[in-house]
């Protein structure tokens, strides 16, 4: 987890610091080098569209300025090579407070194979992440199914 103030002088609001920092150490201590490719399914707080291309960026699933080519190529739907949001996410429902643990019970689900209708096949890995609040916080989880 991390965080810092809602705003501040030079605070990037598209791509956040403490997003970066905290999913760099995320990956770091998951053992993850290849986000897009070891990640199976996504669980990322998605309140507007827009947010979807600004995290793929942020949290290193695309570079600066081609998290919307994921978008945009169906790579982040379900079926696609990183199925963001197959819950309906944030979009569908954002319970204040609750929203980002939603995310991470979502992300839990995929991985034991109880997602219903939306679950993704095979899935192995999955990131849940939240955000929000009045100073900001990023929060974000890497769970894993031990292979067979």
């Amino acid at each position: 987890m991390r965080s810092e103030p809602t705003m501040f002088a030079g605070k990037d609001h598209v791509n956040p610091a403490a997003g970066r920092e905290c999913v760099a150490a995320l990956w770091r201590q998951a053992g993850i080098t290849d986000p897009l490719n070891e990640i199976d399914v996504a669980e990322i707080y998605v309140p507007f569209s827009w947010y979807e291309p600004m995290w793929l960026e942020n949290l290193g699933f695309a570079a600066a300025g081609d998290g919307w080519r994921l978008t945009e190529a169906g790579e982040t739907a379900i079926g696609g090579r990183l199925p963001v949001n197959p819950s309906g996410g944030v979009l569908s429902s954002n319970p204040i407070g609750a929203s980002g643990m939603l995310r991470y019970a979502e992300a839990a689900m995929q991985i034991r194979g109880q997602a219903g209708e939306h679950q993704i096949d095979g899935v192995r890995t999955a990131l849940g992440h939240a955000y929000g609040g009045g100073a900001q916080f990023y929060s974000m989880c890497i769970l894993t199914r031990e292979k067979p």
